[in-house]
């Protein structure tokens, strides 16, 4: 069920990568705001950062088997903003049937050796995803032998995954103090802009998240990218694109391509405005 973007409540994040293998068992990595709207970690092995929100769980919850047909179900209890789950499966499987609640939307491709079958979703409520699949029949283990995530194996994913997240966090602080790879050094390590009262007039007529939106602008010097922007303010992407095209509109801001993202640049006339003191 999608929600109205004025009434949608607080920002509610889901990002998962899930890992499924032969013997049903799923290896679950990501980000989750809030724990209790995952009902399958009740019964799972689990590791849960509090203060990074970063999930690491095996569990057997999430598929089930009726001879030789398997389902995966992802069943959630919370309202999510937006919701972006990634479930690999092994590449010997063929895929049946996909059932997402609406509002989802899903992709289906294959890498690493893996069915890929990629979902998201913004500002949807309860969201259940089904996948059923069938996969050939496989010879029993040798005796003494395991089948399934080793011990260790999950240990070190967890590590690595602690490591990547990190160094995703440190790319975020140092990226707009002049850091490689930003679209205009000229500006990275300029100060926090100071709206004058001629600004402030303007942005007291605009909404809630356009002027979230300036704000974080003039908070790193008039400049960031679109996806920074996002991480930073929070807009889910479906409301931020429309929110910029009509500041766009206003001429309060612009938007540059810059790779696989666009810069979002307060316009000259409004930094003029700004910058006199």
């Amino acid at each position: 069920m999608a929600l109205d973007d004025e009434i949608a409540p607080s920002y509610n994040q889901l990002m998962l990568d899930i890992y499924v293998d032969e013997t049903g068992k799923s290896l679950v990595l990501g980000y989750v705001a809030d724990l209790a709207s995952l009902p399958f970690v009740e019964t799972a092995e689990y590791i849960y950062e509090n203060e990074t929100r970063q999930l690491y769980a095996l569990t057997h919850a999430l598929t089930g088997k009726s001879e030789d047909r398997w389902t995966f179900t992802l069943s959630t209890t919370a309202v999510y903003t937006d919701y972006q789950v990634v479930v690999y499966l092994p590449d010997e499987v063929r895929l049946g049937r996909i059932t997402c609640s609406d509002g989802l939307e899903y992709l289906v491709s294959a890498a690493n050796e893996s069915f890929v079958v990629d979902l998201h979703g913004y500002e949807v409520a309860n969201p259940l995803v089904t996948i059923e699949y069938q996969q050939p029949l496989t010879a029993p283990a040798e005796e003494g032998g395991s089948v399934g995530f080793d011990p260790g194996y999950f240990i070190l994913i967890v590590l690595l995954a602690i490591v990547s997240l990190a160094l995703i966090i440190t790319f975020r602080r140092l990226k707009w103090r002049g850091g490689p790879g930003h679209a205009d050094d000229s500006r990275a390590d300029k100060e926090e802009l100071q709206p004058t009262p001629e600004m402030a007039r303007i942005m007291e007529t605009l909404t809630d998240r356009e002027r979230a939106i300036v704000t974080a602008l003039l908070k790193h010097g008039g400049e960031m990218t679109q996806a920074d922007l996002r991480y930073e303010t929070e807009i889910p992407k479906s409301s931020l694109t429309g929110i910029l095209r009509t500041l766009e509109r206003r001429q309060i801001l612009t938007k540059k391509d810059w790779g696989r993202t666009n810069v979002i640049e307060l316009s000259d006339w409004l930094l003029s405005q700004t910058e006199r003191r």
